[in-house]
């Protein structure tokens, strides 16, 4: 019954809500508000200070700008130089581009020249007959007479394994060495390859022969060095 009476009081206040709501519009809608104009409070303009333009002086009325004529291109030197915007167009030739001021030296490649039956004297210096030898570039040449420590203090004859291991690397192949001839009389210095292995890079990477002062082998030495390889190792039979 409770619950009754509460939706019974709801509903009643509603309609009463409503009823107040329609009442409210009827009144506005039967009674609009007038506004005459007569009521607002205008300004009379003869009661503003406004200054009077025929009271301003000629000088105190800037002039419009005049836009800037335009200028002509002036050919400093007809002959040699003329703009295409004020030239005539019959008159204009197409000329071929003047020759360069000063001529393009291409650097010279180098030389590769391929040399047969190499004889290795030792690790790092090749002969190719009596007459022409090859010191290879950037390694130092390990003499055949060089001894190295072995590990229990005794010594052994690393120069002469450093040879025997760069004539197993050749094996009578030929080499192909940056020389400007193959006629030369005498030793060169210079790099060789085999295929496309460069014989002074594999020297030393394997510890047979030790990179000269500031050469870009000098890592590899390091790294054979590190790892006990060739020279830096324990003695090969």
């Amino acid at each position: 019954m409770r619950r009754i009476g509460t939706f019974i009081a709801g509903a009643i206040g509603l309609l009463l809500w409503a009823y107040l709501v329609m009442a409210a519009g009827e009144s506005l809608r039967d009674d609009p508000v007038d506004y005459d104009i007569q009521d607002l409070d205008v300004p009379d303009p003869s009661e503003l200070d406004l200054p009077d333009a025929g009271a301003l002086p000629p000088e105190a009325i800037e002039p419009m700008a005049e836009p800037e004529p335009r200028r002509e291109v002036r050919a400093i030197e007809p002959d040699v130089f003329g703009s295409p915007a004020f030239a005539n167009a019959e008159d204009l030739e197409r000329v071929e581009a003047r020759a360069p001021l000063s001529e393009t030296v291409q650097p010279a490649k180098p030389k590769v020249v391929l040399l047969h039956r190499p004889l290795s004297l030792s690790a790092g210096l090749v002969a190719f007959g009596p007459q022409q030898r090859v010191r290879l570039a950037d390694i130092a040449e390990t003499d055949v007479n060089r001894t190295c420590l072995a590990a229990d203090g005794g010594s052994w004859p690393c120069g002469v394994m450093a040879r025997t291991q760069q004539r197993l690397f050749l094996r009578n192949r030929s080499l192909a060495c940056e020389t400007s001839s193959a006629a030369w009389q005498g030793e060169i210095k210079a790099r060789c390859w085999v295929g496309v292995q460069d014989v002074s890079s594999w020297l030393a990477k394997y510890g047979w022969a030790e990179a000269e002062p500031g050469s870009a082998l000098a890592v590899l030495t390091e790294e054979a060095r590190a790892e006990r390889r060739g020279l830096f190792g324990e003695p090969q039979r």
